[in-house]
């Protein structure tokens, strides 16, 4: 599902704003959570598990504008699309600093908004969303790789740890916890932090020598022998 969070402090732009999306994705067939926020900080608090594919910022915002919002949250997903809407014209030059899909200048007029949406879709892939399916006691449960923050390795037990909280587990395996990785997951998408842990590249919100942060602010164990790995990896997933 295409999940879009709008964020403009005026009430009549952010209505105004979400009346069009919401008119853009019933045109297009699409299927879609919409988000409405009148607060920067709200937005980024939200978002920390919602994970937009699209954000629409004001950029005239009290306490933290819309550029410096979307830095943060360009750290935290860097392969969100951002659309920018403002009065101001004086911003353009400072915003590409966040390589946005456009810079709208309000009032924002719907075919343009409708054109800037298109291009933000031809950027990103619905249908290409990771996931894994995995064998549990009594079944099978398939997972999005975005929702996993890591996996742990117990009594011969994978155990995947999701962003809402939750826990699955497999089934008893026969192999090892190497092995299972090596056969069910990139080495783009988790790095073994321990013999027994690997984390989700993109949950480390923290990284030092001994432990990380991962987005739920669970810490867990770097050992000194994997450090160099996950920081390199970590590093290149940030900045790329």
């Amino acid at each position: 599902m295409l999940k879009i969070a709008i964020c403009d402090d005026r009430k009549e732009d952010r209505d105004r704003l979400n009346q069009y999306v919401q008119q853009f994705c019933l045109e297009n067939m699409l299927q879609a959570e919409i988000k409405v926020f009148d607060h920067p900080d709200t937005l980024i608090c939200a978002c920390e598990k919602l994970r937009p594919h699209i954000y629409i910022l004001d950029i005239v915002m009290p306490m933290i504008n819309g550029i410096q919002a979307a830095r943060e949250l360009r750290w935290n997903h860097p392969d969100a699309q951002i659309i920018f809407v403002t009065s101001e014209e004086s911003f353009a030059l400072e915003s590409f600093d966040v390589n946005p899909v456009n810079y709208l200048l309000k009032p924002v007029r719907k075919e343009k908004l409708f054109a800037t949406l298109k291009l933000a879709l031809n950027r990103i892939s619905l249908e290409e969303e990771k996931t894994i399916t995995i064998k549990v006691k009594g079944g099978y449960c398939t997972l999005y790789l975005n929702d996993i923050l890591y996996v742990d390795y117990r009594n011969h037990v994978v155990s995947y740890h999701l962003l809402s909280g939750e826990v699955s587990s497999t089934s008893t395996l026969r192999i090892g916890f190497a092995e299972y990785l090596n056969q069910y997951h990139s080495d783009e998408d988790f790095v073994l932090c321990h013999e027994s842990v690997a984390v989700a590249i993109w949950a480390i919100d923290k990284l030092t020598r001994t432990e990380l942060t991962v987005r739920n602010r669970e810490i867990l164990p770097v050992a000194k022998s994997r450090y160099a790995q996950v920081s390199e990896k970590y590093m290149n997933y940030r900045f790329r």
